[in-house]
């Protein structure tokens, strides 16, 4: 009979883990909120939250204290990346025309916007002028 095989590793806290988790439950003075702060910290043990919202909502606990948010975000691993603004509206038009967007007159025609049309007849006309 296979006997089970002992765990491979034994992961305890380190003596600075344990103080900086001391110094924090000092800092949030607070038993729900630091119970809080230690399930935000249970979900990403578990992949349920990433580092970047781990370190997000862990500063609503700690972000006063600069300290522990430091000694936190490098025992996290966490690199600060410059936050990206995301403009959610669309481009203006472009002056050209996407032919693929017209609609096909044949096997080798599109019919162009009526912008391009109005414009194309000017010129047209201006040169005649000429």
């Amino acid at each position: 009979m296979p006997e089970p095989l002992p765990p491979t590793s034994t992961s305890s806290a380190t003596s600075e883990e344990l103080a900086f988790f001391d110094r924090a439950k000092k800092f949030i003075a607070n038993k729900s909120g630091m119970n809080e702060f230690l399930k935000l910290c249970n979900l990403f043990s578990q992949d349920l939250i990433d580092r970047n919202v781990l370190v997000h909502k862990a500063s609503s606990f700690i972000g006063g204290s600069p300290d522990l948010m430091n000694w936190f975000k490098l025992f996290v691993g966490y690199e600060e990346v410059e936050e990206v603004e995301v403009d959610n509206r669309p481009k203006p038009p472009s002056d050209k025309v996407v032919l693929s967007n017209c609609r096909g007159l044949g096997p080798s025609y599109r019919l162009l916007p009526k912008r391009v049309r109005l414009i194309s007849l000017l010129l047209l006309h201006f040169l005649l002028i000429l």
